[in-house]
């Protein structure tokens, strides 16, 4: 026999073979459960980014958690976007936890994160207002911490006041 078959011959335990069979007909029916079961997903609030520009202004923010910001940023933010004649919107937003901004079209970009991804040099400071692109870009910390600290709260005051005159 070893002269007319050039390959190792193994012999498969029946035991095995069905132990593999039993694996096989587990795996099929878990698949076709997984299959048919829907997935749930979270409601996706007005906040999240549109992949197109609508408004001239661009909030990014840094949320890991969630595609959106947490309801108590979100009334915060309202409250600074209504100070300087805007609302939430009139906003478009991005998380930079979920993808890289674009701010290409933008007049105004407000990063509440130094985590912004764009492209501008590294020592972009916090607080002051640089050109981006045909925009401005202002880069302030995250708004809960905004939210809880007055020398904050007057950095972006000012900042907001000289580019939004």
């Amino acid at each position: 026999m070893k002269f007319l078959i050039n390959e190792d011959i193994y012999v498969i335990d029946t035991k095995l073979e069905s132990e593999l069979e039993t694996i096989r007909a587990v795996k099929e029916s878990e698949d076709s459960v997984t299959s048919k079961i829907s997935k749930v997903e979270e409601p996706i609030e007005k906040l999240v980014v549109s992949e197109k520009q609508k408004n001239e202004v661009l909030v990014i923010f840094d949320n890991p958690t969630s595609a959106d910001l947490p309801a108590e940023d979100k009334d915060y933010l309202g409250k600074i976007l209504g100070a300087i004649g805007k609302s939430n919107e009139k906003a478009d937003f991005h998380n930079v936890a979920q993808a890289t901004p674009n701010a290409d079209g933008y007049a105004f970009v407000i990063a509440f994160t130094p985590n912004h991804q764009l492209p501008v040099s590294a020592s972009t400071q916090q607080y002051v207002a640089v050109k981006l692109g045909n925009g401005q870009l202002i880069v302030a910390d995250a708004l809960n911490n905004i939210s809880t600290s007055t020398d904050l709260r007057k950095k972006l005051w000012g900042v907001l006041q000289q580019v939004f005159k």
